[in-house]
């Protein structure tokens, strides 16, 4: 990594041009030649020197202590998983661990434990994906399957999502990419190369993941709302569950549940059980065939 590379610097330059001075209760009547604050004013904000934090912006200091960190967060109008993701940006420009694996380059990606493909398989009546944290979808159950037929095992969310198809099929497409991209920031490690991969690619095919990436955003799912349809005309509030695996790879799993009692309760029921009797019938007819 060259010495002057900062993924921290680099997050805090981003963020800093996203507030809006008047916002922070400074005067911007007068005319400025870039967007957001400067950094003598972040520095003011948070109660540290211009030369320290300007030491951080360009990698030259490399290990802020969590009261710093948290003081340029209140300043920047972050939040607790901004704090984390700073954190965690700290680590890496240090060349330490972040909690997900890393790799260079080298080799194919470590393969899925046979466990976890039996834990989404084992979760018959709510649709599971296994996700990578570069949200390549690892592995998939058979409902998740029929709910999302274009999120197969060895497709990408990321690469179906900012299509024109999806953009006129997504119900909330802007809420579910701006979710999407969030979530990659805070999940994704800059020095693995799937994520290079991810991530060049999408910038170089679409101008909304750009504009989203240089945000700098980020979200750590767990749990969220979406709306789909499923075999019916109106869609259904579903709620998205993302569990991380333990063990630091940065893979978790992902449920769709629906409230009981609710509308979109009965309409999953019915839709399970439309899929398992399509299943059985498929079955029964391959065994016709054989015989």
């Amino acid at each position: 990594m060259p010495a002057q590379t900062s993924f921290l610097g680099e997050y805090l330059r981003a963020r800093r041009a996203l507030v809006r001075p008047a916002d922070v209760g400074i005067d911007s009547s007068r005319a400025r030649r870039v967007p957001g604050l400067r950094r003598s004013e972040v520095a003011g904000l948070a109660g540290i020197s211009q030369e320290y934090y300007l030491r951080l912006e360009q990698g030259r200091d490399r290990r802020p202590s969590h009261q710093v960190l948290g003081a340029i967060v209140r300043a920047l109008r972050l939040d607790d998983v901004a704090l984390e993701h700073m954190h965690r940006l700290a680590r890496l420009d240090e060349g330490g661990p972040t909690g997900s694996t890393t790799d260079d380059g080298a080799g194919p990606p470590a393969p899925v434990e046979p466990a976890l493909l039996e834990l989404v398989d084992g979760l018959s009546g709510v649709p599971a994906m296994l996700m990578s944290a570069e949200q390549d979808v690892l592995a998939s159950n058979t409902l998740a399957r029929a709910i999302r037929p274009r999120l197969l095992p060895g497709t990408n969310f990321l690469f179906h999502l900012f299509t024109d198809r999806a953009r006129a099929e997504v119900i909330d497409w802007e809420d579910d990419a701006r979710r999407a991209v969030a979530n990659l920031r805070f999940h994704g490690d800059p020095r693995n190369a799937r994520h290079r991969e991810v991530v060049g690619t999408l910038a170089i095919r679409d101008a909304t993941f750009r504009e989203l990436w240089a945000r700098h955003d980020v979200e750590q799912q767990v749990t969220w709302v979406a709306r789909i349809r499923l075999a019916t005309a109106e869609p259904v509030e579903l709620t998205c569950h993302s569990l991380a695996v333990p063990g630091g790879s940065g893979r978790s799993v992902m449920t769709l549940t629906a409230e009981p009692g609710t509308a979109a309760a009965l309409a999953l029921q019915r839709f399970t059980a439309m899929r398992r009797g399509l299943g059985a019938h498929s079955a029964a007819s391959e065994v016709g065939r054989v015989a």
